[in-house]
C-alpha cells in the first residue's frame, strides 16, 4: 500500500475501531474492532492494526476520542490510553493528524443519514432531515454517556460536542434520591454517566441491592438485561436505567435548545430497542414542570446504524479533504 493512506480511528472508553481510506475511496475499508485493554497504548493498537492489514505506511491519522479536545496529551476518559499529538507524527512520521471528540464525530455522521435510520420513541417523527435549518441533540450511553449537538443553517452543519456525562445528575423522585444517596459511598460526586451508562446501569442494580438489603452478585449490564424475565431487580434497573436516560436526554435538550428532535446511539440502548420503546424513557423526558408542552413537541428516536462514530470521522475526513 502506498502512502496516501489515512488511518481514521473511533476510540471509547472499551473499544477502537480503525479503518483506512485513500484520497480516491468512496468510503473506508480494513474495518477492525480491538479492545483497548489488550493494548498498553494507543501507538501500539495502531502499530498492530497496520500491520495487520499489512500496511506500512499512513500519509495522516483522523481519530475521534472518548474525551474533551484541548490540549497535545488527551487522556481517554474511561480507559488508560493518552494520546500524544507529537507522539504520534514523530512514531508514523505523518504529514497531519486531526482529532475531534468522538461524540461530534457522531454529530457528524448524523448528517449523511436519513429517516430511515431513525426508530421512534414515542408517536412523534424525526422531521429535521426535511427542514434546512435545525438544532438536533444526540445523546448515548455507551462506557461512559456522550452528548452533542447538530446544527444546520441552511445547507451549513455545525457540529459542537459536550460533556454531557460529567454533568451533575439530578433525582427527580424519592427513590432516584436514595440510589444517589447510596451511590455516594463509591463516588465523591454521582454525575450523569454513574447512571446513565453500562456502568451505571450496574451501580442501579446493586444499590437497589443495597436499598432492599439483598445478596448481591456482579454482573455487567448485558447480563443484567438478559435476567429481566426472572430476576425483578434486574427488571427494575433497567427501568430505572430508561427512564433517567430520558431525563437526562430531556436536560440536555433544553440546556442546547435541541428543540428540532433528540437522537439516542448507541449498542447499549440500540439492541435493547423493544425495551426502550415500552419503557418511561418520554416520560423521563417530559417531566419538566413548566416545559412539558414543549418537550412533548421534541422527537426522540434511536439511531439504528451500525459504526455511527466511524461513519463520522470519515465525514470529518471528507469534509477537510473538501477545504
Amino acid at each position: 500500500m502506498k502512502k496516501t493512506m489515512t488511518l481514521l480511528g473511533d476510540i471509547g472508553g472499551t473499544n477502537a475501531r480503525f479503518a483506512i481510506i485513500t484520497p480516491d475511496d468512496s468510503s473506508y475499508s480494513h474495518f477492525k474492532k480491538l479492545r483497548c485493554d489488550d493494548f498498553k497504548t494507543v501507538v501500539e493498537a495502531i502499530n498492530y492494526y497496520l500491520k495487520d492489514i499489512g500496511a506500512e505506511d499512513i500519509e495522516s491519522i483522523f481519530l475521534a476520542i472518548a474525551a474533551p479536545i484541548y490540549e497535545k496529551k488527551i487522556k481517554i476518559v474511561n480507559n488508560h490510553w493518552v494520546v500524544d499529538k507529537d507522539e504520534l507524527y514523530e512514531v508514523f512520521n505523518i504529514n497531519s493528524f486531526n482529532i475531534i471528540n468522538d461524540f461530534a464525530s457522531i454529530a457528524y455522521a448524523i448528517d449523511a443519514i436519513d429517516e430511515s435510520s431513525y426508530q421512534n420513541l414515542g408517536s412523534l417523527e424525526q422531521v429535521h432531515t426535511k427542514k434546512l435549518q435545525y438544532n438536533i441533540g444526540i445523546v448515548g450511553p455507551g462506557t461512559g454517556l456522550g452528548g452533542s449537538g447538530l446544527r444546520k443553517l441552511k445547507n451549513r452543519p455545525i457540529t459542537y460536542a459536550s460533556e454531557l456525562g460529567h454533568v451533575g445528575f439530578a433525582p427527580q423522585n424519592e427513590l432516584q434520591i436514595e440510589l444517589v444517596r447510596i451511590l455516594k459511598i463509591k463516588y465523591d460526586r454521582v454525575v450523569n454517566e454513574t447512571l446513565v451508562s453500562g456502568p451505571g446501569l450496574m451501580n442501579i442494580f446493586w444499590a437497589l441491592h443495597e436499598i432492599k438489603s439483598k445478596y448481591f452478585s456482579k454482573c455487567s449490564s448485558e447480563e443484567i438485561f438478559n435476567q429481566i424475565n426472572d430476576n425483578e431487580l434486574a427488571k427494575q434497573s433497567t427501568e430505572i436505567f430508561f427512564e433517567m436516560l430520558g431525563q437526562v436526554a430531556g436536560d440536555f435538550a433544553l440546556a442546547i435548545g435541541a428543540f428540532d428532535g433528540v437522537l439516542i446511539a448507541g449498542d447499549l440502548v440500540n439492541n435493547h430497542a423493544t425495551q426502550i420503546k415500552e419503557s418511561r424513557f418520554r416520560f423521563g423526558f417530559e417531566n419538566k414542570d413548566n416545559y412539558q408542552d414543549l418537550m412533548k413537541k421534541i422527537p426522540t428516536s434511536l439511531v439504528n446504524v451500525s459504526e455511527l462514530g466511524l461513519l463520522g470521522i470519515h465525514q470529518f475526513f471528507n469534509a477537510n479533504k473538501a477545504e
